[in-house]
């Protein structure tokens, strides 16, 4: 498995210095337009000449401005509900992809997913068989597979974990595929999504191999395939079983393959700002408390995932228990070190928080959302959205 190795931190960055030369609100979360499209130009250079088509996936990242300049450098998107494709199609227009799957299909809705959707893939084959007559001739139709081969140690993040709700099981299809093969008739495409944050190319390989070896020549039928995300698209990665895999697909099944990125893409290009509002001693630690908190990174108390922060160091003598602004007893992003003590006031950046951080976060306590900004090419911070009281109080209004 290759290394992930990730872009350099802020202090390579546009960003130290943007910092330096502009008053912001905190807590902020700023996307970098600059990263955004170098990890695009990236992905395209990965997938190489044209083999597959590029989607980006909208449940990773949805600050429409950002996605103003994602848009015409992609083929389209991958949304996985109503509001996400009618967002999709807003910023496209008529001129890109979208591509929808959802485990929670409402059939009110249906009929504006296939004016907005170039394809559907249906997550179940009852799902398919409920809404196959309102599909059929306005849309590409899919059957999202579930190839029920493992490769993620933490089945939270595991698409293909045991009892798995996303994605027709193999075996299923397998065995209708025998017995009752007119209960597909009208499926085109397949959507196969195995993996998660991977930067080794060879489950993708196996996994295609093992469908081609389980279906057969119930492929034939099968004009399109989408492989959904779980892959990290790095320089260090050995992209010689990604490009075997487009290879098996487009030339011997006569394919046309998509991917949807959405991590790969905008992890490392998005920050969260926050401000240093407390300090003080808690049974041996120094407690910092910050004006942000997990709410903001909603993965840091569902997952229990460590933010890396600008600055910390292995061992570094200034050591904080760094906390958020709620009554949360578990409002906590850890521990961290520093060279140079904290004081009220100090400003702290989280990394790679592009990807399911703003999409993700809530004004529990009412504590506000961040501020949006985005850090142009030319290195200038410019304010997007500013929460107001009324975005608060509106949900309940």
């Amino acid at each position: 498995m290759a290394n992930n190795i990730p872009e350099p931190g802020i202090e390579e960055s546009l960003l130290a210095p943007a910092l330096d030369r502009h008053e912001l609100h905190t807590p902020a979360f700023i996307y970098d337009e600059g990263r955004l499209l170098r990890h695009i130009a990236r992905t395209r250079a990965a997938l190489g000449d044209g083999s597959a088509k590029l989607l980006f996936a909208l449940k990773a990242f949805t600050v429409a401005d950002g996605l103003l300049h994602i848009a015409p450098r992609v083929d389209g998107f991958h949304a996985s509900s109503l509001f996400e494709a009618r967002l999709a199609r807003q910023l496209l227009g008529r001129q890109g992809r979208v591509h929808l799957t959802t485990p929670g299909l409402r059939p009110g809705e249906f009929d504006e997913i296939c004016e907005l959707c170039d394809h559907v893939s249906f997550n179940s084959v009852s799902q398919w068989e409920a809404l196959r007559t309102a599909a059929r001739g306005r849309i590409g139709c899919g059957l999202r597979l579930n190839p029920q081969r493992s490769f993620v140690d933490d089945e939270r993040y595991d698409p293909c974990r045991r009892h798995s709700k996303l994605g027709a099981p193999l075996e299923q299809v397998v065995e209708i595929v025998r017995d009752s093969p007119e209960r597909l008739e009208g499926i085109s495409g397949l959507l196969i999504h195995g993996n998660c944050d991977s930067t080794d190319f060879l489950p993708l390989l196996e996994t295609v191999r093992h469908v081609g070896a389980r279906l057969g020549g119930w492929l034939a039928q099968i004009r399109w395939i989408n492989l959904g995300g779980g892959y990290l698209f790095r320089e260090a990665s050995d992209l010689g079983p990604l490009h075997e895999t487009l290879e098996l697909l487009r030339s011997r099944h006569g394919m046309e393959v998509f991917f949807e990125p959405g991590a790969s893409i905008v992890r490392e290009a998005g920050y969260l700002v926050s401000t240093v509002l407390d300090i003080f001693p808690s049974e041996g630690k120094r407690i910092a408390v910050l004006d942000t908190s997990v709410n903001h990174m909603p993965e840091v108390f569902e997952y229990q995932l460590h933010p890396p922060v600008a600055g910390d160091i292995a061992g570094g003598p200034h050591r904080y228990l760094l906390a958020g602004a709620t009554c949360l007893a578990g409002d906590m992003f850890g521990d961290y070190a520093f060279s140079e003590p904290l004081h009220v006031g100090s400003r702290l950046v989280f990394e790679s928080a592009g990807a399911y951080s703003l999409v993700k976060a809530h004004m529990f306590n009412g504590v506000n959302l961040p501020a949006v900004y985005a850090l142009s090419e030319a290195g200038e911070l410019v304010l997007k959205k500013r929460f107001l009281y009324e975005d608060f109080s509106a949900r309940w209004s």
